[in-house]
């Protein structure tokens, strides 16, 4: 990780993973919720041994992302990796999303009306993958970062 390569010590953290710990297999809203609950209480817990806590999470509903803002204040910092429908469509090495626009499979975030994702309304940076090489995308946060640190 780039972070770890430049002597800042960072930890990533996985929302899928903390969803397969916690043997949480269903998407429902509460479940969603809850499982974005439970990375907040993790980032929470470990917060003081590093100097940086990434969190790759999808946080579809504003209420668990203020949550997180409230909880952590200034050291918070939102980036949205925006993306459409179709690309994500296009990625989807599971299928997952051709099922959901199939009726197969329920409770897909974005697709299903009953977990829509609520767009960020002020996040620190947008990275609009529909637009953004995945190269210039990384680039663009790496300079986000690097500009909130002395890298």
């Amino acid at each position: 990780m780039y972070l770890t390569a430049k002597g800042v010590k960072s930890r990533l953290i996985d929302g899928d993973d903390v969803r397969k710990s916690m043997k949480v297999q269903k998407f429902t809203k509460s479940e969603i919720i809850q499982n974005n609950e439970r990375v907040i209480q993790l980032c929470n817990d470990i917060k003081d041994e590093f100097e940086y806590l990434l969190v790759a999470v999808i946080a579809p509903f504003s209420q668990t992302r203020q949550k997180a803002r409230e909880a952590f204040g200034g050291n918070y910092v939102e980036i949205y990796v925006k993306a459409s429908i179709e690309i994500l469509e296009g990625r989807d090495t599971k299928g997952l999303y051709q099922k959901a626009l199939a009726g197969r499979l329920n409770n897909l975030i974005g697709v299903d009306p009953e977990v829509p994702y609520e767009e960020p309304r002020f996040p620190e940076l947008i990275v609009d993958t529909d637009k953004e090489t995945v190269g210039t995308s990384v680039k663009k946060i790496v300079k986000f970062i690097s500009n909130k640190t002395e890298l």
